[in-house]
C-alpha cells in the first residue's frame, strides 16, 4: 500500500505543518504518512485529514 499524501498536499498547495495544524495532528504523524513510514494508521487521524483536504481515503491510499 502506498500513501499518496505528499502529492495530495502538493496539489493543494499545503505544507505538512499546515495540514498538521488544521487537522490537530502531530507534525511527526503527518511526516510519517508523507514518507510512507507509518506502520499503522489511526482512523481518527485519517478522518481529520480527509476533512481538511476534502477528499476520501481513495485519494490518500493506493494499492
Amino acid at each position: 500500500m502506498k500513501v499518496k499524501l505528499r502529492s495530495l498536499l502538493n496539489a493543494r498547495g499545503l505544507t505538512q505543518a499546515e495540514l498538521a495544524k488544521a487537522a490537530a495532528i502531530r507534525p511527526s504523524t503527518v511526516s510519517q504518512l508523507c514518507n510512507n513510514a507509518a506502520v499503522s494508521f489511526n482512523f481518527s487521524h485519517l478522518e481529520q485529514i480527509c476533512k481538511v483536504l476534502k477528499c476520501d481515503l481513495n485519494d490518500i491510499f493506493e494499492l
